[in-house]
């Protein structure tokens, strides 16, 4: 009877604990009922000149591939299969998962008005991934965003295939002026664009991304579009579902064979050059996750589900073995 007892205690104390997390899922979500997690400021030296952001991702390929029209509610479970060229019309970008909107408008709403300071990375044709980025109020097409994606989607692999894949968005020098912004997909170079500047981001990234924002509302949103995921304005983008794990950014441009080995799952040493934040996603519980580099940033989570915090790890290798 007492060992009957002992065991009953400690699977109930086993069942209790929270299981140590290995990054964020987000999930399909209701109209006006996004999951969500906001990161409200940047590391400040990040974006001042050359930078690299990375990320491990895994696309949840339960979901299918279809129809995003807006007015229907078929965009929020399903993946974009839009592949429109951009520019092609009005709303080119409308038709799109948000993995991560940084979208920026800071001289107002309106159409023609300037997107400087924008860092976005949306799902669109099926599962492919692109980059839009924005650094200044001239010489941008159109008045818009830079495009990094492949043209059309099917050239590149899709990323619905239930497997984690490494993400890294490269902006590296050219010479004798201006620079390349590159999208690297597991160690692979899949696009790049050249860009006529060399623009200091912090003028725009320390500031709000929207004049008529409230002060709460932060810089870069993970998981959704930005403005629906606060309920600003509700207009049912579609949104991410799947896992996020080890994001680190960088004040430097990883060399292609450092880009490579991280896609491998090497990890950085602690002290690594350039390195300014590391989001390891390990806290398992609560409403935010830190920099393990700067405790004091915060990544601050909206609308968290029972599955919100996953057990579920990137294939990162350290010293010791498996992360």
């Amino acid at each position: 009877m007492m060992n009957k007892l002992i065991l009953f205690v400690l699977a109930t104390l086993s069942a209790a604990s929270p299981t140590i997390a290995g990054s964020l899922y987000f999930g399909a979500s209701r109209p006006e009922q996004y999951d969500f997690a906001d990161l409200a400021s940047l590391p400040k030296d990040f974006g001042k000149g050359e930078f690299t952001y990375e990320l491990w991702i895994k696309p949840d390929h339960k979901f299918p591939v279809g129809d995003t029209w807006r007015g229907s509610k078929d965009q929020l479970v399903h993946w974009s299969d839009a592949d429109p060229r951009p520019y092609s019309s009005p709303g080119w970008w409308h038709a799109g998962n948000w993995l991560l909107d940084g979208h920026s408008r800071p001289d107002g709403f309106e159409g023609g008005d300037s997107r400087a300071g924008t860092f976005s990375l949306q799902f669109y044709g099926g599962g492919r991934l692109r980059w839009m980025f924005a650094d200044a109020k001239d010489d941008m097409p159109k008045g818009m965003v830079y495009t990094v994606q492949a043209g059309p989607a099917h050239t590149t692999p899709g990323l619905l295939d239930g497997k984690w894949h490494h993400v890294a968005a490269v902006r590296r020098w050219r010479q004798p002026e201006g620079a390349v912004l590159e999208l690297w997909i597991d160690g692979k170079l899949v696009a790049k664009t050249d860009i006529p500047k060399r623009v200091n981001m912090r003028e725009f990234w320390d500031q709000l991304p929207h004049p008529e924002d409230p002060p709460e509302v932060g810089g870069w949103a993970f998981g959704a579009e930005v403005m629906t995921a606060w309920d600003w304005v509700f207009t049912q983008y579609e949104d991410y579902k799947g896992w996020m794990d080890e994001m680190r950014l960088w004040s430097r441009a990883l060399a292609p064979a450092e880009i490579a080995d991280a896609a491998k799952g090497s990890v950085p040493k602690a002290g690594s050059k350039g390195l300014l934040s590391r989001f390891m996603f390990e806290e398992g519980r609560g409403g935010a996750s830190c920099d393990s580099i700067n405790p004091a940033l915060c990544m601050t989570l909206h609308r968290t589900r029972p599955d919100t915090w996953s057990s579920e790890n990137a294939p990162l290798l350290a010293a010791g073995g498996a992360k």
